[in-house]
């Protein structure tokens, strides 16, 4: 019986169809397989149109019918995973990988482990994969993504070589190299990673905001504001890159187009605090005082341990003649690790 091989996903996952040539003769046992073989077909088939539940409903009548049909476990765990029932995923992936194990499924049962947040479990699943099938770049992928939340990024600069290599179409894996090697310190590899995730994926807002924050840090205050531009056009809601826009105008001396960046910030996001911070330094700047005050209580009202926002509310303190509250505050940012505030209190006190 021929066999045909298609792709679907929960990110490369294997599914098989299997069409229907009627014997001569049908016996009992066929005509039981058949039936089985009919359902899997037609789960594959929901499953295309999108329809989970329908797709679920005929695997699950697949291995009713046939108890050892391991491809309608595999692809029930698909759809399972497709649903967020992860437990239940792992518990069709591990029949499989008991009696017909591929590297497919290990990467697949890995995927849900990871989304479990059971890494060693993901990891083991991952490094499996890629014994059985050193093509996949997924594997590689995604334990390079774990490597990276161990900040291990030597390890995970790895993987995602391997990934790229085997695919270098995959613009997640540039960005993340990317992100490893800004880590490390290495950031001309870092904007080169960046470069390429864009080049491979013109519609990354993400790897447009990074790419923008590492000219932000190279004082490349112009090339910031484009690429953070380019983050806004494809992502209008992405409040991070309006906050990052607003850091590169204000190094610029644009005060005003950096507030408006922030207010945007925060009518996306209203419990950014660092949003609130940055605008009252740019209210601070134009001597808008009694308004940057306000954005400082907010930040510091959202997150109480803000030093920074409790050492820049001291200074605009200072600015309006109240010594008291200026102490109290800088104060309380050398309390939560802003150390520069120690030179302003005996500054005052010296005076």
């Amino acid at each position: 019986m021929n066999r045909i091989i298609r792709y679907f996903f929960w990110t490369g996952v294997l599914c098989l169809s299997i069409p229907f040539i009627a014997p001569a003769q049908v016996v009992t046992i066929n005509a039981e397989r058949m039936e089985a073989e009919q359902s899997y077909n037609a789960g594959i088939a929901a499953f295309e149109e999108g329809d989970l539940q329908e797709a679920l409903r005929q695997f699950n009548e697949a291995i009713r019918i046939k108890v050892d049909f391991y491809l309608a476990y595999y692809n029930r765990g698909v759809v399972k995973s497709d649903l967020k029932k992860y437990t239940e995923a792992i518990a069709d992936f591990d029949i499989v990988l008991a009696n017909a194990p591929t590297a497919i499924t290990y990467y697949n049962r890995g995927r849900a482990y990871y989304e479990l947040d059971k890494v060693d479990a993901a990891l083991s699943d991952f490094s499996m994969a890629i014994v059985e099938d050193a093509t996949l770049d997924q594997a590689y992928y995604y334990r390079g993504s774990i490597y990276f939340e161990q900040k291990d990024y030597n390890k995970a600069i790895a993987d995602y070589n391997e990934a790229v290599k085997i695919n270098p179409n995959m613009a997640n894996a540039y960005n993340d190299r990317g992100s490893a090697n800004k880590l490390l310190g290495n950031d001309e590899a870092a904007i080169r990673d960046y470069q390429s995730a864009v080049l491979k994926n013109p519609k990354f807002a993400l790897a447009y905001n990074n790419l923008g924050t590492m000219y932000r840090n190279q004082a490349k205050y112009e090339a910031a504001v484009a690429q953070y531009t380019k983050a806004i056009e494809i992502d209008s809601d992405y409040y991070l890159a309006y906050n990052n826009r607003g850091l590169a105008k204000y190094e610029l001396g644009d005060y005003a187009g950096a507030i408006a960046d922030y207010s945007k910030t925060i009518e996306l996001n209203p419990q950014y605090a660092y949003a609130y911070n940055n605008r009252g330094n740019a209210y601070f700047k134009t001597k808008q005082y009694e308004t940057a005050i306000k954005d400082y209580d907010r930040a510091i009202q959202l997150n109480p341990e803000y030093g920074y926002a409790y050492l820049n509310r001291g200074n605009t303190n200072e600015m309006l003649q109240k010594e008291k509250e200026a102490i109290e505050d800088w104060t309380k940012a050398l309390r939560y690790g802003c150390t520069s505030a120690d030179a302003y209190i005996k500054q005052v006190r010296n005076f």
